[in-house]
């Protein structure tokens, strides 16, 4: 059976898109300047709340930040079909392909 892709499920996801003058239009400027989808807004919201530390310190927020560090790097492996150690979180784009750059030289 031949699924089709809901659109308009996906766009309503994305809170930008409700913006009048956004509205109609694709951004694929670069992966800093995408608009996200409402999940990971509200993510984003909690952490600049309640997780802005140093993760993986003894006190609350701190360990909270590292398990959700931990947790977003297992569903980012699991959706690629890779292994956890396999997954490398970095400071942007620019900076990632710049390190895999230098591996690779």
């Amino acid at each position: 059976m031949k699924r089709m892709l809901e659109t308009d499920f996906v766009r309503a996801q994305f809170p930008a898109f409700g913006v009048p003058a956004l509205r109609d239009q694709a951004f694929f400027e670069n992966a800093g300047g995408s608009y996200a989808c409402a999940p990971v807004i509200n993510r984003l919201e909690r952490f600049y709340r309640e997780r802005k530390v140093q993760p993986y310190g003894a006190f609350d927020a701190s360990r909270l930040a590292g398990a959700e560090m931990d947790e977003a790097r297992a569903r980012l492996a699991g959706l690629m079909g890779v292994a956890t150690d396999e997954v490398s979180f970095g400071p942007s784009t620019t900076q990632n392909t710049y390190v895999l750059a230098q591996a690779f030289r």
